[in-house]
Formats: C-alpha cells, structure tokens, sequence
C-alpha cells in the first residue's frame, strides 16, 4: 500500500470512528438508544462499538466501547432513571464489561471469519455471531457484575432477590434485543466494508 493510500485509509478509520464515538453519544443520551424502565434501562448504545470492533479493529471498537462505558457512569451519577442505575457509578458495572464487548466480538468474528471462509455465506455468518456474541457480553458482563458486587443491596432496594430479579431482566428483553442488534449491525457492517475498501 503506497504512502497515499494509507493516509486515505488512515482518514477513513479516523472518519468511520469519529462517527462511531458520535453515534454512541446520541444513542446514550437520548431516548433513540436508552428506553428508561423501572427496573432497568434497555440500551442499544453498545452497537457502535460491535459495529467499530468488527470493522475498523480492536484498538477503534474498544475507544467506542469506553465512550459508551462512560456515558453510562456519567448518567448513573447525574440521571439515574432506574433501580439498578444508582449502582452504574461503579466502573465495574459501567465501564468494564462494555470494554470487553469488542473484544468478544471481534475475536469471534475473525475466528468464524477464517473458519468459514469457504462458505458462501462465512462472512454473513461471522458477522451475525459476533453482533450476537458482543451483545450478551454486554448484558452479561453488566449483570454478573452486579449480582458479584451488590447483590444484597439489590434485595434491599428492590425487594426482590438479585437473582431473581436479574433473571427477569435478561428474559424479558435479551433475545427481542439480540435480533434488533443482529439486523441493525449486518447491513451497516457490510456498507462499512465497502467504504473501507473503496478508494484502495
């Protein structure tokens, strides 16, 4: 690659990432990706940095992982909505496991992307998986994380179990939610590609 072509590149990631931290903001900070609910807030905010993982790289997804960890921790302290949001002002329940959404994701998407690259469909496969994979790290990560920390404090201002109450939570809207995330980020990742690789 000539030293033009890696500065277009070069720009393009800059580009397709500064975008990406933008996207992230909005969807924080606006009821298009955060749907306030008593029990728990349900967010999409995480999609940008899944999308930024699997196009752009690790080093890219994880800084849109982190704008979106700290928005999280920003809103806890200045805006809690739900009964879970007060505990969100832990960086361990904020930050760290959305910092390891790319990391799951893109590490599954390359991994399925050298396994299928035979299949017709390898690619298509790889990206769904990992759009599935960064998702349910996120929801997860998040709730494991509660349960470890602040369970009792849990049962105490809800009145529920932790448990009890978490499992309700990740049932009630983790597979609508995986879906959404799966159709939003396979058409956006496959557009991305191509403006990627245009211009090379």
């Amino acid at each position: 690659m000539t030293a033009i072509a890696q500065k277009r590149f070069s720009t393009k990631t800059l580009t397709v990432t500064a975008v990406m931290v933008a996207l992230t903001l909005i969807l924080a900070f606006t009821p298009i990706g955060m749907i306030r609910l008593p029990l728990v807030s349900i967010t999409i905010a995480h999609v940008p940095a899944i999308i930024a993982a699997l196009v752009l790289g690790l080093s890219e997804g994880f800084v849109v992982a982190l704008t979106f960890g700290f928005s999280s921790l920003f809103l806890a302290i200045s805006a809690p909505g739900s009964i879970l949001d007060p505990f969100f002002v832990n960086p361990l329940i904020s930050v760290l496991p959305r910092a390891l959404i790319p990391v799951t994701a893109y590490f599954t998407y390359k991994g399925l992307h050298k396994a299928l690259k035979n299949l017709r469909q390898g690619e298509n496969i790889a990206i769904i998986v990992a759009a599935a994979v960064g998702n349910l790290t996120n929801t997860f990560g998040v709730y494991f994380m509660l349960y470890i920390i602040y369970a009792q404090q849990i049962f105490e201002k809800s009145g529920q179990p932790a448990l009890s109450l978490i499992i309700t939570a990740i049932s009630t809207t983790t597979l609508y939610k995986t879906i959404g995330i799966i159709l939003i980020t396979l058409p956006v990742v496959k557009a991305l590609q191509r403006f990627q690789r245009s211009g090379r």
